[in-house]
């Protein structure tokens, strides 16, 4: 489910225990747990997020220490999306109305339009591929039937229920090919997200990332918010794509 672009996100290795569970033990309730949570997120015609996130870095000399941001999503399903993300005073920001995306940072205040697909789905696609862009909160679109055998799940496990800010929650654990992850699951009807941990074990210093989320259902989405209008002062400037990758000579 969850990808990571190494000179970006820095993640680290939360140790879990389970006094009943194995090593590479996979739960079916686990795994059906993503099954239902993807299908019902999937079922989501329009929706606001706020989450709150925590990533370490790791610094040249092995130190590791803590960055925290706050971001939010807008998003209207097929073809309508809003993203941004405030750290150390900044925003960067995306508007994609189904027609073409807009990239903002306004600390610099540059902009970049392009082109964009029809759904949101292959806008994302679109963004890794060819700008090697990963937006906030993308994996929400991300997971399907079939999910968890393609990103290699190997372990999944139930841990027990919890109460996160006055919400009930079921705890579980995952395990995929160099990183360790937790997930909050809502109990009920409504099967969100409420906390994301992902550790890295292909790190000796252990980074680590978590994200606490914050659902907005319902409430009217005015077409606006997809719309980018740039402030006083804002330039265009063009955007860079990947350099492909040919043979080395």
């Amino acid at each position: 489910m969850f990808r990571f672009h190494r000179a970006r996100t820095l993640l680290i290795c939360l140790a879990l225990s389970a006094n009943s569970a194995g090593a590479d033990e996979v739960d079916p309730k686990a795994l059906a747990a993503l099954d239902r949570m993807g299908a019902y997120l999937r079922s989501l015609q329009q929706f606001r997020i706020e989450a709150d996130s925590h990533t370490d870095q790791v610094l040249e000399n092995g130190q590791v220490v803590e960055f925290s941001h706050k971001a939010r999503l807008v998003a209207r399903q097929p073809d309508k999306l809003q993203v941004s993300l405030e750290s150390d005073g900044k925003r960067r920001s995306l508007f994609y109305n189904g027609k073409s995306f807009t990239l903002y940072d306004s600390r610099s205040g540059y902009f970049a339009n392009q082109a964009a697909p029809a759904d949101i789905g292959s806008l994302l696609d679109q963004l890794s591929e060819r700008y090697g862009i990963e937006l906030p909160l993308a994996d929400l679109f991300r997971w399907g039937p079939g999910t968890a055998k393609d990103v290699g799940i190997s372990s999944a496990l139930l841990i027990g229920d919890e109460t996160l800010e006055g919400t009930a929650c079921t705890h579980y654990a995952y395990r995929q090919p160099d990183i360790d992850w937790q997930l909050w699951v809502r109990q009920g009807p409504q099967p969100l997200p409420c906390r994301l941990v992902i550790s890295r074990r292909d790190s000796a210093e252990l980074p680590r990332h978590s994200v606490n989320y914050h659902w907005q259902l319902n409430g009217a989405i005015s077409p606006k918010a997809f719309e980018f209008i740039p402030p006083a002062g804002a330039r265009s400037v063009p955007l860079q794509q990947l350099e492909p990758q040919g043979e080395q000579p």
